[in-house]
């Protein structure tokens, strides 16, 4: 999923209640442009001398929180962040988020919302997000 916004990086973060901080801008940036989600050990790769392990899990969770990303884990568990696609329209679609994992080299990308089917939801349960999650290989791997 391509990502574009008007806005700039700093006036997305404070439209999100953020500070703009060297730290947030770095990894908003490395996200917007990674065409992937990314673990917050991929994050530390990628700015190694940028901020510590915890100010940076601190960073991805207040992205996270304000909704200007989203987590979806793994096969294994671990954590992949990426930013949201309606990050400049201030909220998230009623449609299904869509991830597809390669089973080759495990990484993650998002995909283009799609429209949820019909699922009838027993009585008294409340959805509270959907998402669909393929697998395969990725152009790089197959």
């Amino acid at each position: 999923m391509n990502y574009f916004c008007p806005m700039s990086n700093d006036q997305l973060l404070r439209s999100r209640g953020l500070r703009v901080t060297n730290t947030r801008k770095a990894v908003l940036q490395l996200l917007q442009g990674s065409g992937k989600a990314l673990s917050q050990a991929d994050v530390e790769r990628s700015l190694p001398e940028l901020a510590d392990r915890v100010t940076l899990f601190r960073v991805l969770q207040a992205f996270e929180e304000s909704g200007l990303a989203h987590r979806v884990q793994d096969a294994h568990g671990v954590s992949r962040f990426a930013v949201c696609a309606d990050t400049c329209s201030g909220g998230h679609h009623h449609d299904v988020h869509a991830h597809f994992r390669c089973l080759v080299c495990g990484d993650v990308y998002c995909l283009d919302p799609v429209a949820l089917p019909k699922v009838s939801i027993p009585k008294g349960f409340k959805l509270k997000e959907s998402q669909l999650h393929l697998e395969g290989s990725c152009s790089a791997c197959s």
